[in-house]
């Protein structure tokens, strides 16, 4: 979704603060009574803020997501504080179901465990921002945008599938496979509750809602057809998403974009793929690298784009960031999942952990294949 155009929120402070500011430095009738003194310090702190407004990327992303009014009403702080409060009314109300509510709670008390200093955005339909970024670092922007397996019961109702089948291909856990990249590192993170099932934010929108015989998985999708309505509540959603991405990319700087997933078990099927679609050939070194990492840890069977190369998000961002590490990558559930349904938390914590140490590029050596090489902040 585009934006209207539109003033930056830091153009239009200083603006105001030149229409304000003869009448606070200079005399009138009305402010003959602010002494020198305080008119100094009132014009010292409109310097102050403005300069730190320019420095604070979260601000700018804050200022614009409140400017813009496309989110409606969110949730914004730290974590310690909104986990405080997470059984408070403002909170439970705050969600569009019940069930989206319970499902950024869980990940909120599995967060707190973890950093409970990170900053926190959250929107109705649970699309969750981990802010964990630092200025002049090396910061990860990180994606799990399948993770989610609510599909609203008005919707769910009119689907063929039950949950136990959409189970199958949803990508189970892998907020906590991937999470800690962020929570341990420098960067931010975008995890979504929604279901891929009700609307699919890695595909282009006019995919976004799946169709009757839109994939293998399914011949007959829908038993009864969404209503006008109710396809617009869910691509509505989906514009959210994209103008929340697309603010964050105007406000933040990323060496690493990493949209995170898991695969299905079929045969023929890797341990774990990367998806180097969308890589700038400078990078590939590197991909090689971080495939060399993860078989050392035990996964052996480590492969390029198979099945996936990449989807619609990395596409997106690729336009916007032609010239940073971008990359995609599938997780085998075989790997961590006991049954279809049933998640072995062991395993999942191992993983994570080999996720962090294989992504801590800042600080590890990084043998390369080719020539040694750096990635340049966008």
């Amino acid at each position: 979704m585009t934006p209207p155009t539109r003033r930056n929120p830091l153009t239009q402070l200083k603006a105001f603060f030149e229409t304000v500011s003869p009448i606070i430095i200079n005399p009138s009738l009305t402010s003959l009574t602010i002494g020198i003194s305080r008119r100094f310090f009132l014009f010292d702190l409109i310097k102050r803020l403005t300069r730190h407004i320019e420095t604070d990327p979260r601000l700018n992303f804050i200022s614009a997501l409140k400017y813009y009014k496309a989110l409606g009403k969110f949730l914004h702080g730290e974590l310690r504080d909104i986990y405080r409060d997470r059984e408070s009314s403002y909170i439970k109300d705050f969600f569009i179901d019940v069930e989206t509510y319970r499902a950024v709670r869980a990940d909120l008390e599995w967060a707190y465990k973890r950093n409970p200093n990170i900053k926190m955005t959250i929107t109705k339909r649970g699309v969750v921002l981990y802010d964990n970024y630092r200025p002049n670092h090396f910061n990860i922007l990180l994606l799990t945008p399948h993770s989610g397996t609510h599909v609203p019961k008005l919707i769910a109702t009119k689907q063929t599938l039950t949950s136990a089948e959409r189970c199958l291909i949803e990508d189970t856990a892998s907020q906590r496979l991937y999470g800690e990249i962020v929570l341990s590192h420098h960067g931010i993170w975008i995890d979504t509750k929604l279901s891929r099932f009700a609307c699919d934010y890695n595909r282009t929108r006019e995919r976004a809602i799946y169709d009757d015989q839109s994939e293998p998985w399914f011949e007959v999708f829908w038993r009864e057809p969404l209503i006008r309505s109710e396809r617009e509540w869910l691509l509505a959603g989906y514009d959210e998403f994209y103008f929340t991405l697309q603010q964050l990319i105007d406000t933040h700087r990323f060496n690493i974009i990493l949209d995170g997933h898991t695969m299905l078990d079929e045969p023929g099927r890797a341990d774990v793929s990367f998806g180097t679609q969308h890589i700038p050939r400078f990078y590939m070194p590197i991909v090689r690298s971080l495939r060399e990492q993860m078989r050392r840890r035990g996964h052996t069977q480590v492969v390029f784009d198979a099945p996936f190369g990449g989807g619609n998000i990395l596409r997106w961002c690729k336009e916007r960031f032609p010239d940073v590490f971008i990359c995609s990558m599938e997780i085998n559930k075989r790997l961590y999942m006991k049954t279809a349904a049933e998640v072995n938390e062991k395993k999942v914590g191992q993983i994570a952990a080999d996720l962090v140490r294989v992504f801590d590029i800042e600080e590890a050596e990084v043998d390369l294949d080719a020539e040694a090489v750096s990635t340049p902040t966008h």
